[in-house]
């Protein structure tokens, strides 16, 4: 598997790659010992040792001159182990000279993409509270907190202070949505598995999908949204929603929906998009369904529509709001 990105630097590319790839004993001689610690942090005897990381039989990696220059470990259940199997556990590492180039974003769009053909269901990982930059990567990519290992780990710094940090778990599901069953069991809900109830057979729907540029801005444009002139803001705001949803007739994007939310008391719907040769076919209730859901007993759920479009969101129970305000201002293309 290997992929040309045009928005990383020319000589890079993301390819899989295997435990005897020759680039990466040196790759793992150049990794500091203290990757992943706060700067200063003292290194136990252990810190020393061949990580979870270096012990990997597959990598995603980014690769300079058939350097591997960073990479993804995979780490899928034990094939004898029914009860973990649909899980696939990863590290995420860099070197330093090549941080900062989007290497970790593609590196995490090409993960998503190999679990997915493998019919993973869960990613996790698990992190520091201090290393915030990864944080942010993996929220982008629909990654939530699903526990906080509260001073898990003590740090002594060569300054002679010490202190604790958390220990984040961060876990992304990737299959149908579950429900919760009168005993407390997670149980997939019928309705979702394959194609939504009432759709095309062919029709399958995503969570945190990987969405280019200009796979955005064509669907934009084909329902005549003037945004779809602003590409690069489109996939700024995909990138930036909390939640986000796609509708895929193959490899075709026909749809999507996207929103915001504070998690607590409001959830804000962005946009509700079907192409128009898709249209009348339950693919845009499929999608308000899908991306409200997380929070779909939220304070309040409110969205902007244009009027014609008001009685779409009646029939979902959405009433008219009167007392709405906005203030816009002009998008502007990015300088060349």
């Amino acid at each position: 598997m290997s992929m040309a990105r045009q928005d990383l630097p020319r000589s890079l590319r993301i390819e899989l790659i295997d435990r005897d790839h020759p680039g990466l004993p040196a790759f793992f001689a150049a990794l500091p010992a203290s990757s992943g610690w706060p700067e200063g942090t003292v290194l136990s005897l252990t810190d020393r040792e061949p990580t979870e990381f270096e012990r990997a039989e597959r990598y995603v990696a980014a690769l300079h001159e058939e350097k591997v220059v960073g990479a993804v470990s995979l780490h899928p259940g034990a094939p004898g182990n029914y009860h973990r199997m649909h899980n696939l556990h990863f590290h995420v590492d860099m070197l330093r000279p090549w941080q900062g180039h989007g290497i970790g974003r593609a590196l995490m769009e090409e993960l998503l993409v190999y679990a997915r053909k493998r019919g993973m269901l869960r990613l996790w990982l698990g992190t520091l509270s201090s290393n915030r930059q990864a944080l942010r990567l993996f929220a982008r990519f629909g990654f939530r907190v699903e526990g906080i290992s509260r001073a898990a780990y003590r740090v002594k710094t060569e300054a002679g202070d010490s202190y604790f940090l958390d220990g984040v778990g961060m876990a992304l599901w990737l299959g149908p949505r579950l429900i919760l069953d009168d005993d407390g069991r997670r149980r997939f809900a019928l309705a979702e598995v394959g194609a939504a109830a009432g759709a095309d057979a062919a029709l399958e729907y995503y969570s945190a999908d990987t969405v280019d540029a200009g796979e955005l801005a064509g669907l934009y444009a084909s329902v005549d949204d003037q945004r779809h002139r602003f590409p690069e803001a489109l996939h700024g705001a995909w990138l930036e929603s909390d939640l986000t949803v796609t509708a895929r007739d193959g490899d075709r994007l026909v749809g999507l929906a996207r929103a915001i939310t504070d998690r607590h008391t409001t959830l804000y719907v962005c946009d509700v998009l079907v192409h128009p040769d898709w249209q009348r076919r339950g693919i845009g209730t499929e999608l308000m369904r899908r991306v409200v859901a997380p929070h779909e007993r939220i304070y309040q759920i409110a969205l902007i529509t244009d009027p014609e479009i008001l009685p779409f969101y009646a029939r979902l129970g959405y009433m008219q709001w009167e007392s709405a305000c906005l203030r816009m201002h002009r998008l502007e293309k990015p300088a060349d």
